[in-house]
């Protein structure tokens, strides 16, 4: 298994044991999605935030409106922050490379590694420029 594969792994096991307490503060619906699927469901939703907060080394409020550990009391859907109009871009762009790369030629074999959040951001808010260069 590649060091890539463990990661992966170890990020999805990770995700999935800490945001069982999680699913217990969160609605089962959601709204004002403008990037990620409307009938996502409340699981890989949290997932997919758990990981952007273990990528970026962020907490929820990071992007959404609210404070500590109480998620109920966050208003998930205001677009108040900039950081959240800033992780759609993101969001958007990672999908548009992902897409260019597997629609060059033949598709991509199974397990072809596609860019992520880390791919840049290696664990800085700020994507790292260089390796080792200065993020943030």
């Amino acid at each position: 298994m590649t060091f890539l594969a463990r990661g992966t792994l170890f990020a999805i096991v990770f995700c999935t044991v800490l945001a069982a307490p999680v699913a217990a503060q969160l609605p089962t619906t959601f709204t004002n999605l403008q990037v990620l699927p409307k009938d996502i469901r409340q699981r890989p939703l949290i997932d997919m935030m758990r990981s952007f907060a273990l990528s970026l080394d962020v907490r929820c409020q990071f992007c959404h409106v609210g404070e500590g550990d109480d998620l109920s009391k966050f208003d998930f859907a205001s677009d108040a922050k900039p950081t959240k109009a800033t992780a759609r871009k993101m969001l958007r762009m990672v999908t548009v490379i992902n897409e260019q790369v597997t629609s060059m030629g033949e598709p991509a074999p199974a397990g072809t590694a596609k860019i992520t959040c880390f791919t840049c951001h290696r664990g800085a808010r700020k994507p790292l420029t260089a390796p080792g260069g200065g993020g943030g």
